[in-house]
């Protein structure tokens, strides 16, 4: 079975950038998305000098501000992104195909423009798995022949239908400080083999604390628990042990 270790949140904070560099130097983590509407130039330098990794966009409605011109209707009175106001009804009739996909793409030229190539899309708090977003997102996936996380198995069946590329299942119990071991995550893993994967993604969040603001996120020292996770050499000894192969989004 093939394993994909995707790191979220690339760009987020640079000490969440840092983790992620560090899992993909010395752990498992050979794919990452990138959230290109908070990330910086540095950080994208970053991410070009580690070899042999796959990058994708982790498209963004949520957190942060727009890179377009996105109805106001749509954001916080600060001029920022929020699932409170997105999904709200008087945000509804604006919220456009055309609006989702100007801003979307916006995301993913940031990331192409600093010379890195996109193997995949994900996206912040799956709003893909919103019907007027994955519109959007398989129309673009299909344009650029991107691979996309499926969150549910409706999706992934969706997805094989427009002949897009995606894991055939994706882990996400990899998250809060009772599922970041070593035994729960092969464990995960074992499971996902029973129910007859082949290609499994690891939904994964590493990065490094120290540094980072205390309201950045909610979810802190499990991000240095699962960095630990991901470095340990029993890891690898047991993906080994358990005829598992750990590849990147690009090789699925």
């Amino acid at each position: 079975m093939k394993v994909v270790f995707n790191a979220d949140d690339y760009g987020s904070h640079p000490q969440i950038s840092q983790g992620i560099l560090q899992a993909m130097r010395h752990g498992a983590v050979r794919s990452t998305t990138v959230l290109a509407n908070l990330v910086s130039d540095e950080e994208l330098a970053w991410l070009r000098q580690v070899a042999e990794v796959s990058v994708g966009v982790h498209l963004n409605l949520t957190t942060g501000t727009p890179l377009t011109d996105f109805p106001a209707a749509c954001l916080d009175p600060e001029g920022r992104f929020s699932r409170r106001v997105l999904f709200a009804p008087e945000a509804m009739p604006v919220l456009e195909a055309d609006v989702v996909r100007g801003e979307l793409l916006a995301q993913i030229e940031r990331v192409e423009n600093a010379g890195l190539a996109i193997s995949h899309l994900d996206s912040h708090h799956h709003v893909h798995g919103f019907a007027a977003v994955l519109a959007v997102v398989v129309q673009i996936a299909r344009q650029r022949s991107l691979s996309v996380r499926a969150v549910s198995r409706w999706m992934a069946d969706h997805l094989a239908a427009q002949g897009l590329c995606h894991p055939d299942l994706l882990v996400t119990g990899f998250l809060g400080k009772n599922n970041i071991g070593l035994e729960r995550l092969l464990s995960f893993l074992r499971e996902a083999r029973e129910e007859g994967a082949q290609t499994v993604e690891v939904m994964c969040h590493p990065g490094k604390v120290d540094g980072l603001p205390a309201g950045h996120t909610s979810y802190r020292e499990e991000r240095e628990e699962e960095l630990r996770t991901l470095c340990l050499a029993e890891l690898a000894e047991g993906l080994k042990h358990e005829r598992m192969t750990v590849v990147s989004y690009a090789q699925i």
